[in-house]
This record gives C-alpha cells, sequence and structure tokens, in this order.
C-alpha cells in the first residue's frame, strides 16, 4: 500500500505538469500587447486578449483605432484574410468558451459595399455579408 501511494506522489506532479503544456499549446503566446497570430522574421500579427465589446461596424472600427492597450496604440479591425489567420488560434472549439448558444461574430474591416461588411464567426470559422449596423463582437489587431 505504501508503494502504490508513493508511487503515486511521484507520478501525480508529472501527470499535471503534462496537462499544464498541453493546456499552454492550445493558447498562443501574448507578447508585444496581445496574442501572437502569427510571426515570421521579426514581423507578425497581434491580436487583442480580451474583446473589445460588441457594437456596429462604424463603431468597431473607430473603437480599434482609439484603442491603447498594453503600451500599444496602433490598433485596428482586422481584414477577413487576417481573420483566417486568427481563427486556427482563437477559435471558441479550440481554446473553450462560447457554445452554439453564444454569438461568436466578429467584424471584420472588410467592406462589401456602404451598407454591408464582413463578419467572421470564431466557433465554426464561417465569413458571411453583414448589415453594418447589426452588433457583433470586436477583436482588435496591430501588425509588428
Amino acid at each position: 500500500m505504501l508503494r502504490i501511494i508513493l508511487c503515486l506522489l511521484i507520478i501525480s506532479p508529472a501527470f499535471g505538469q503534462e496537462a499544464d503544456r498541453s493546456t499552454n499549446k492550445r493558447i498562443p503566446p501574448i507578447k508585444y500587447g496581445g496574442y501572437v497570430i502569427f510571426e515570421k522574421n521579426g514581423h507578425g500579427l497581434i491580436a487583442t486578449v480580451e474583446n473589445v465589446g460588441k457594437m456596429d461596424f462604424k463603431q468597431a472600427k473607430k473603437a480599434c483605432e482609439d484603442l491603447t492597450q498594453n503600451g500599444f496604440d496602433d490598433w485596428r479591425l482586422p481584414t477577413k484574410e487576417e481573420f483566417d489567420l486568427i481563427h486556427p488560434k482563437l477559435n471558441h472549439k479550440k481554446i473553450g468558451g462560447g457554445s452554439i448558444f453564444q454569438s461568436a461574430w466578429y467584424w471584420t474591416s472588410s467592406e462589401v459595399d456602404k451598407d454591408n461588411a464582413y463578419t467572421h464567426n470564431l466557433q465554426t470559422g464561417l465569413q458571411s455579408p453583414y448589415f453594418k449596423d447589426f452588433k457583433c463582437l470586436v477583436k482588435a489587431v496591430r501588425s509588428f
């Protein structure tokens, strides 16, 4: 009995550390003010850790442009192509959170016309144009 307890005490921390490592691999590293979405040769794309809010398209663009976070003030609304890079790193299925009943639609800066812009669903990966007066979630990005 004592041998079993000692084995569990010795092995348990290793299992705990392994679980922590796998959890950390699921979430991108944080530096330069947010999640590192892409980095190559000293340049890349950073996304805010927290959502900026839920608002219409015009408010979303302004909120990102006016954002000062973690010492950086060069944030902007991501394009639909940038959301293609963001999705594999920050989708709700991968990092947890969100449910099929929770809104996961985010504005992109990619406009269709004067009344519509593209949205991106971080639950499913779908992109779809929508009326600019609709309220969607907002995530800001910056380049470095």
